[in-house]
């Protein structure tokens, strides 16, 4: 799949996750063999009035690729100096949000508030496109709500304004991430526009990404809320097309994964802010696992990242027989 001039070697990507798709799972993600990766959604004001704590949430010059950066904002003249600021940095692509429905987002204007004024987002995309060189793609949602459902005009009007592909989330605004995402109107969306779509939503197993792949016309499919704590589905997914068959994961091996999940993390953000951050994640990687809930709790009441990684350790490698697969967990 080619996004402008990158190459996406697999079509199976990561979607973009408000604090969990950081760095550190950014590079996770990558090296259990993600097409691609996003940032977090970042505001274009946060950056141009150069907030120090956005600016860390961009791309780090050596984390590997391809990677975009996702900005919102409801100006053009902000969202084309927030994309300028992008395309001066590691990111290989910016990535402008159309869909997020989340109120402190589509206040500003931007988010999904534009799926309700389809030319100010038309009008937003070409001013960054004329802005920058790196390619500019977008994500969105189906519509606002059921009743406008608008996904094939707003992708008509940003491939018309220049962006090299677009992701399409297969619910509406309103809908959150309740209901089932509507795969048919990802489809037609597909159908109607000459760039690469990239479809999204309920994509929980190599099963399901290798259908939609096969069955909606799109040239990949973005994988969410399944790779949390579970980031080696990209290779289950890899493993699924090629053969038809995908293995599965045994808690040693999420120990190894989780072990280096923390060690990034502390590299990136320090020993303190990272136990904190990975209290949450451990309860991702314990997810279906037995006595998980005793692990989540005693992991609440530790400081320090070597009684934390001890308790991990402990944990995860108390029964390497244990196996994850499609959610489920069994004895080997």
């Amino acid at each position: 799949m080619l996004i402008g001039n990158i190459e996406i070697k697999f079509p199976v990507v990561m979607a973009p996750i408000a604090g969990m798709t950081d760095e550190p799972f950014r590079r996770i993600v990558m090296e259990c063999g993600a097409g691609m990766t996003t940032t977090e959604l970042l505001s274009a004001k946060a950056l141009t009035l150069d907030s120090g704590k956005t600016k860390r949430m961009l791309p780090f010059i050596d984390e590997p690729g391809p990677v975009a950066a996702q900005i919102f904002g409801g100006e053009p003249e902000v969202m084309r100096d927030a994309a300028l600021m992008v395309e001066a940095g590691r990111a290989d692509m910016i990535d402008i949000n159309f869909g997020c429905p989340v109120k402190k987002v589509t206040k500003t204007g931007g988010g999904a508030a534009l799926l309700r004024d389809v030319k100010m987002a038309g009008r937003i995309t070409a001013t960054v496109v004329a802005a920058v060189k790196k390619p500019v793609t977008a994500k969105i949602r189906i519509g606002w709500d059921l009743r406008t459902v608008n996904v094939v005009e707003m992708a008509k009007t940003l491939e018309d304004a220049g962006v090299a592909a677009v992701a399409i989330h297969g619910r509406t605004a309103s809908q959150g991430y309740s209901g089932v995402a509507d795969w048919d109107a990802i489809a037609k969306a597909a159908a109607a526009v000459k760039i690469p779509v990239i479809g999204n939503g309920d994509i929980r197993t190599p099963e399901s990404a290798v259908w939609r792949l096969e069955s909606s016309g799109c040239a990949g499919v973005m994988v969410g809320r399944a790779a949390l704590g579970a980031p080696w589905i990209f290779g289950w997914i890899r493993s699924f097309l090629e053969t038809g068959k995908y293995g599965t994961i045994a808690t040693v091996e999420i120990l190894n994964v989780a072990q280096r999940h923390l060690a990034m993390m502390a590299t990136c953000y320090g020993e303190v802010a990272a136990m904190r951050k990975m209290r949450g994640w451990l309860g991702y990687y314990t997810r279906g696992l037995r006595n998980g809930a005793a692990f989540r709790r005693e992991i609440n009441r530790v400081e320090g990242i070597e009684p934390l990684g001890a308790l991990m350790e402990e944990f995860f490698g108390a029964d390497p027989g244990v196996i994850k697969e499609e959610g489920t967990v069994a004895t080997s």
